[in-house]
């Protein structure tokens, strides 16, 4: 095997150094879409734009606009870290149980989120199975806030 030139060398850490960077800008560029998104959903909702951009304040607000307790969003959190914990530990039960748990609360919250906007069924399935993309639908799209979702 031969050695690398300086000049090769430098050839191959511009390279690696470009594909760093386009990865960066265009997760980046993802980034800022959800952030508008998270703004416009905020804002149809009644609740000015910039409330969205403060860590857990956005949270806060958010089980206001769907219509949930702020203490389950705090239930929650032992969870996430159990699933965390269990993945590093790589425990497969306790992993399994913290994720159905998971998903169940995301289910719930995909329904408060989906009736708070008037939506249906499908919509609910598709903010359970595409997150992202049915919150920019959402948020740019025509639904128009309903307030938040009474159960009978």
């Amino acid at each position: 095997m031969e050695n690398l030139t300086t000049n090769q060398a430098l050839a191959g850490g511009a390279v690696l150094g470009g594909i760093v960077a386009t990865a960066l800008i265009i997760v980046l560029a993802i980034y800022i879409v959800f952030i508008v998104a998270a703004w416009k959903i905020f804002t149809k909702a009644g609740v000015a734009g910039w409330k969205s951009l403060i860590p857990i304040y956005n949270v806060y607000k958010f089980c206001q606009i769907i219509g949930i307790s702020f203490w389950v969003y705090i239930i929650i959190i032992p969870f996430i870290l159990g699933v965390v914990s269990a993945i590093i530990n790589n425990n497969n039960i306790t992993t399994a149980i913290d994720f159905a748990y998971s998903l169940v609360i995301d289910i719930y919250i995909a329904i408060k989120l989906a009736k708070s906007f008037g939506k249906g069924t499908g919509f609910i399935v598709g903010l359970v199975l595409f997150q992202p993309i049915f919150e920019l639908i959402l948020a740019f799209g025509s639904s128009k806030y309903v307030g938040d979702y009474k159960e009978a």
